[in-house]
C-alpha cells in the first residue's frame, strides 16, 4: 500500500513541483510497479527509462498482462452470486452484468396446499446508484436463459413484474422487481411479507440506501426449477456520469455540474469513465473509489473533450467507437481500473506538468515537423529499428465477456495477416490479450487489429531538438524528414520529453501510422452457440389406429357403440396411454381417458368405456403418458364411424338400465326424507368474487297431538366461474301415528355435468309395515355427445284410461325380471330379433332367419 501511494503521490501530486519532467502513465506504472523499489529508483526511470519499454499499446497491454498476474482480483463478469460480509463492497460503471451478493432470502406463503409455496432472494448488484426508475434492468438472465421481463405487468401486491420464460399454461413463476438506489425507505412487500418474522425479519432499516437491488420471488414448481432456486445474471442500465463536454462553467456545454450528480447522464464511455474515476467516485459526498479531491485544473478539457468524442465516433450500425463497462470492486487500486479502462479505447495517458491528458485513437495531425538539421548533434542519439524474432508476434487474439453469452468469456476473431506471415516464413507467432472493460466483438477486433500493427512500428530514437521543440509533450504527433534515414515527413509520436538546459527538449519518439487504427475492413460476427436448457424432444405417438366397437350389455351381447384405439407397442417409459374424443360435426370433445386410466399393456388395443351415438363420426386421438416428466405430445385426430346400432336391437323393458333407475329412485327418495327434516324457513344471499348464491325457503307446519302437517317452498339460485343452476321444489306431508303420505315436485336446470335439466314429480306412503312409491321423472341428459329426452316412470301399475273415462286397462306390469306388456293390440310391428322366454325359438327379422331349437 505505500507503494501505491507513492506511485499515485508521483503521478497526480509531486510532478506538479518537477513540472519539466513529462512521461506517460497508465500501462507503464501499472506494468512496471512490481519492480520499482523505491522513491530514488522511480526518478531514475523517469529520467533514463529504456526507449523499448511500453512504447506501443502492444507493450502497454504486455505490462498490464504481466502486472495481472499477481492481482487477486481481476475485473472479469461474477457470474456466481457472492455470499457473506467478507467480500468488498463493489459498483458498476458503464455497461456490465453481475451475479451480485446476496442480502437476504426466506420463503412464505401457501399455493394449492403447498406450505412455503414461494421464495425470496434480495441481491445487491451495485453499491452506488443507477437512477434508472423501477425498470432500470436491461437484460437478465437466469441459468442460462435470457429473460424477458413483462413491464407492463406488475404484480399487485409488490413482488414485481413476471418473467415470460417462466410463465406456464398462463400461470407465474418468477418474477423480478428493481430498486435503482434512489429508495429511501425499506421495500413495502419484503416488510409485508417478513417483518413479522421470528426468525431473520426483514426490518424496515433494511432499505439498501444507494445500493441497487434485485428482488428475486420464485413459486416452487419442479420442472422449471429442478436445478433449485435460478442463478441470476443483472444488467442494469449504466450509472451517471460526469460529461465534462456538457459542463458550461469549464468551457463544455450543457448543465453537468462536477458537485452535482443529478445533472450527470448514465453513459458507457470509457474515457469518461477513465475521468470520473480519476478524479474520484463519491455518494453524497462520501469518497468511494479513484482519485480524491483532484482538481478540474489536472484535466485539461479540450484534451478530455476530444478524448470523449472520439469513443463517441459513430462507426455504424449504431455502434459507437468505444464502450465498455466493469464491476469495480471499491478495495482495488484506481490506477489498476484505470488500465483495464484504457486497454478497451486504444488510449494513451500522459502527465504533464501535474496534469493528466488522454489520447484516444489515432494520433491527430503532427504539431511540429523537424528534419536532421534541426537536431542537436552535440546530444547523444540512440535508434532502435528492430526487436528479435522472439519479441514480434504476428498473430493476437482478445478474450472478452460477451453479452449474448451470459457474458461468458469468448474470443474474439483473430487478427492477422498473410504479410505477416510470409514475413515470419509461415510461422504463427500468436498472443493473447483479455479486455475486460469491452463487451462488443467489433470493437475487440479493432482493438486487436490497432494492437498488432501498431508492433510493427518498430523505429524508436531518442534524440535533443531546438528550443522551437520546448513545448512538445507526450502523445504529441510530429513529422520528421531525413536524408540518413530515409524518411519524407514520416509521422512520430512523442513518448517522452525531457527539458533541457538552454531550452533543449530531450524526446523519445515512437513512429506511427494513424492508418493502424482504421477499423479492419472485414469484422467477423461472434458465433454465440445454443444458450438455455436443451429440451428435450416430446415424443410422439406412434401407431396410432381408430376402429367402430361396442360395449356388451349385463349378459354379454354387444348394445352400445364406441370406439376401439390402438398404438405402437413396445415404448421404453410409457404407463398410460391418454385418449380423447371428438363429435365430428361439432368438435365437442366428449371423452378423456385423463392420464392414469387405460394402461399401456399389450395387446396395446383398447375398446374405450365410452357410449356414443350409432353410426355417428367422430375423431379419436392419443399420446403417451411416461412414467418420467419427459413430455410427450398428441397424435393426430383419427376418423372413425362407430357401429349402426339402433333402438330394435336393444331389448323391450328396463334390463339393460335397471341398475341406474334403482339409483336415481334411491336418490330421489333421498331427497325427500331430507325435506322431511326441515322445519325453519330461511333466506341466504353469499355473493364473492368467485360464486353469487341465493336461497329462499319457506315452511308451514301445523301440529296436535301426534298429527303433523307441513308444506315446503323452497328457491334455490347459483352462479360461479364454471356454470350456473336454478331449482326449485314444493313438497307437502301429512303423519299421524303410523301413517305417513308425502307428495314432492322438483325443478331443477343446470349447465354443469350430464344431466341439464330435470322434473320430478313423486309420492310416497307408509302405514305399518307397508310402502308404496311412484314417480315420473322427465330431463335432458347428454349421452356420448347426444343431447336425449328421457322418461323413467316407477310405479307397480302403469293404466290409461280413455277420455271419457272407460277402460282402465293395466297395459305393462313390473316384476323382478323388469316391465312386461300384459296385453297389446298391435297393428304393426317394426322389430330385428323376436326371443321367446325359453330360448328354443328365435326370428331374426332383420336378416329373415326362424330358428327353432328342441
Amino acid at each position: 500500500m505505500a507503494l501505491k501511494r507513492l506511485l499515485w503521490t508521483l503521478a497526480f501530486l509531486l510532478v506538479a513541483a518537477t513540472a519539466v519532467k513529462a512521461a506517460p502513465v497508465g500501462g507503464l506504472i501499472a506494468g512496471l510497479a512490481g519492480s520499482i523499489l523505491s522513491a530514488g529508483t522511480f526518478v531514475k526511470l523517469a529520467i533514463g527509462l529504456a526507449i523499448n519499454v511500453g512504447l506501443s499499446l502492444y507493450q502497454q497491454a504486455k505490462a498490464r498482462r504481466e502486472a495481472r498476474k499477481n492481482q487477486q482480483s481481476t475485473g472479469g463478469v461474477k457470474l456466481s452470486i457472492q455470499m457473506g460480509e467478507s467480500n468488498p463492497r463493489s459498483y458498476l460503471i458503464g455497461t456490465r452484468a453481475t451475479a451480485g451478493r446476496r442480502a437476504y432470502i426466506n420463503n412464505w406463503g401457501e399455493e394449492e396446499n403447498t406450505p412455503n409455496a414461494y421464495i425470496t432472494e434480495v441481491v445487491e448488484i451495485s453499491c452506488l446508484p443507477s437512477h434508472a426508475g423501477p425498470q432500470g434492468l436491461d437484460a437478465v438472465w437466469f441459468g442460462d436463459t435470457a429473460g424477458t421481463i413483462l413491464w407492463n405487468e406488475p404484480h399487485p401486491d409488490g413482488r414485481g413484474y413476471p418473467v415470460a420464460q417462466y410463465r406456464q399454461n398462463g400461470t407465474d413463476y418468477l418474477w423480478i422487481k428493481y430498486l435503482d438506489g434512489s429508495q429511501t425507505t425499506a421495500d413495502s412487500f419484503l416488510l409485508s411479507r417478513f417483518a413479522g418474522r421470528a426468525e431473520r425479519p426483514y426490518r424496515d432499516t433494511m432499505i439498501g440506501r444507494g445500493c441497487q437491488i434485485v428482488i428475486i420471488t420464485a413459486r416452487r414448481h419442479e420442472e422449471l426449477f429442478r436445478n433449485g432456486f435460478p442463478q441470476g445474471l443483472y444488467q442494469p442500465r449504466p450509472m451517471r456520469l460526469y460529461d465534462i463536454r456538457k459542463d458550461s462553467s469549464v468551457g463544455g456545454n450543457g448543465p453537468h455540474r462536477w458537485n452535482d450528480p443529478s445533472t450527470w447522464e448514465s453513459s458507457n464511455n470509457l474515457p469518461m469513465m477513465i475521468y470520473n474515476i480519476a478524479r474520484g467516485i463519491y455518494y453524497n459526498g462520501r469518497w468511494v473509489h479513484g482519485g480524491r479531491n483532484f482538481s478540474a485544473y489536472r484535466f485539461p478539457v479540450s484534451s478530455w473533450i476530444a478524448a470523449i468524442n472520439e469513443a463517441d465516433r459513430d462507426m455504424g450500425g449504431g455502434r459507437r467507437q468505444f464502450q465498455g463497462g466493469l464491476e469495480v470492486s471499491v478495495d482495488r487500486d484506481g490506477l489498476e481500473v484505470i488500465e483495464d479502462l484504457r486497454l478497451g479505447c486504444s488510449g494513451r495517458l500522459a502527465e504533464v506538468g501535474g496534469r493528466i491528458k488522454a489520447l484516444i485513437g489515432a494520433p491527430g495531425a503532427a504539431v511540429y515537423s523537424f528534419t536532421d538539421r534541426e537536431i542537436v548533434v552535440t546530444s547523444d542519439q540512440d535508434y532502435e529499428p528492430f526487436p528479435t524474432v522472439a519479441a514480434t508476434h504476428n498473430t493476437i487474439t482478445g478474450v472478452y465477456p460477451e453479452p449474448a453469452q451470459r457474458w461468458a468469456d469468448k474470443d474474439a476473431a483473430e487478427q492477422s495477416s498473410p504479410e505477416l506471415l510470409a514475413r515470419d516464413d509461415g510461422e504463427r507467432l500468436a498472443v493473447s490479450f483479455r479486455f475486460d472493460a469491452v463487451f462488443i466483438s467489433a470493437q475487440v477486433q479493432s482493438l486487436t487489429s490497432t494492437m498488432i500493427l501498431d508492433e510493427q512500428r518498430w523505429r524508436t530514437h531518442e534524440l535533443t531538438l531546438p528550443p522551437n521543440a520546448a513545448a512538445l509533450e507526450p502523445n504529441d504527433p510530429v513529422a520528421w524528414s531525413s536524408d540518413e534515414n530515409g524518411y519524407s515527413n514520416k509521422k512520430f509520436l512523442v513518448v517522452r520529453a525531457i527539458p533541457m538546459p538552454g531550452r533543449l527538449q530531450r524526446v523519445v519518439i515512437k513512429e506511427i501510422d494513424p492508418s493502424d487504427y482504421d477499423p479492419p475492413s472485414i469484422i467477423v460476427p461472434p458465433v454465440i452457440g445454443w444458450m438455455g436448457p436443451v429440451p428435450v424432444p416430446p415424443q410422439p405417438m406412434y401407431g396410432w389406429q381408430a376402429f367402430p366397437a361396442t360395449l356388451p350389455d349385463a349378459e354379454g351381447n354387444p348394445r352400445y357403440p364406441t370406439i376401439e384405439v390402438r398404438c405402437a407397442p413396445n415404448q421404453d417409459d410409457v404407463s398410460y396411454v391418454r385418449v380423447q374424443v371428438k363429435l365430428t360435426a361439432t368438435d365437442e370433445l366428449v371423452f378423456d381417458s385423463g392420464d392414469s386410466t387405460v394402461i399401456y399393456e399389450p395387446p396395446y388395443a383398447w375398446v374405450l368405456n365410452a357410449v356414443l351415438a350409432g353410426n355417428a363420426d367422430y375423431q379419436a386421438r392419443g399420446k403417451f403418458v411416461p412414467a418420467s416428466n419427459r413430455p410427450t405430445e398428441w397424435g393426430g385426430w383419427i376418423a372413425v364411424r362407430t357401429p349402426n346400432i339402433d333402438g330394435s336391437d336393444i331389448t323391450v323393458g328396463l334390463g339393460q338400465v335397471r341398475d341406474d333407475v334403482k339409483n336415481r329412485i334411491m336418490e330421489l327418495q333421498h331427497q325427500m326424507d331430507q325435506l322431511a327434516g326441515i322445519v325453519e324457513s330461511l333466506s341466504m344471499s353469499v355473493a364473492t368474487s368467485d360464486m353469487d348464491a341465493k336461497l329462499d325457503r319457506d315452511v308451514m307446519r301445523s301440529e296436535l297431538g301426534d298429527a303433523v302437517a307441513s308444506v315446503i317452498d323452497e328457491r334455490e339460485t347459483r352462479v360461479t366461474a364454471e356454470g350456473a343452476m336454478a331449482r326449485r321444489l314444493s313438497a307437502v306431508r301429512a303423519e299421524m301415528n303410523d301413517v305417513v303420505a308425502e307428495g314432492y315436485l322438483s325443478m331443477k336446470a343446470t349447465t354443469i355435468g350430464d344431466t341439464l335439466a330435470n322434473v320430478e314429480f313423486a309420492v310416497r306412503a307408509q302405514k305399518g309395515d307397508q310402502t308404496a312409491l311412484g314417480a315420473f321423472i322427465l330431463e335432458i341428459v347428454n349421452q356420448g355427445g347426444v343431447l336425449k329426452a328421457q322418461e323413467i316412470h316407477y310405479s307397480d301399475r302403469f293404466i290409461i284410461v280413455a277420455p271419457d273415462g272407460s277402460g282402465g286397462q293395466g297395459v305393462f306390469t313390473f316384476d323382478e325380471d323388469g316391465a312386461k306388456l300384459a296385453v297389446a293390440n298391435i297393428g304393426t310391428v317394426r322389430a330385428g330379433l323376436i326371443e321367446g322366454n325359453n330360448g328354443k325359438m328365435t326370428i331374426d327379422i332383420k336378416n329373415g332367419r326362424i330358428r327353432i331349437r328342441s
